[in-house]
């Protein structure tokens, strides 16, 4: 063989290694973009659920204001509260 013919088979060896490895990142890449992408989903459904939270104790904040303020309503004091205890036997009822 002669010296060109060597020289161009290492550079075609050197090659195909280099393609080989370059796909071979890729793919790790291309793993770990999916799992990024997979946590990036967990992080939005997590944040909608806080959001939703936070809008329902932000409601029940504004029912408690509102019955303050526009309706002029208030907690009752203790000895206005009455408390009634159910029978727990229903042949009771009968």
């Amino acid at each position: 063989m002669s010296r060109l013919s060597i020289f161009l088979l290492i550079l075609v060896l050197l090659s195909a290694t280099a393609v080989v490895t370059v796909r071979h990142q890729n793919r790790l890449k291309f793993v770990a973009l999916q799992l990024q992408e997979y946590r990036y989903d967990e992080l939005q459904a997590e944040w909608g659920r806080l959001m939703l939270e936070k809008a329902t104790w932000t409601r029940q904040h504004n029912v408690a204001d509102d019955a303050k303020k526009r309706l002029a309503m208030s907690a009752p004091s203790a000895d206005k509260i009455v408390t009634l205890e159910l029978n727990k036997n229903h042949s009771d009822l009968e």
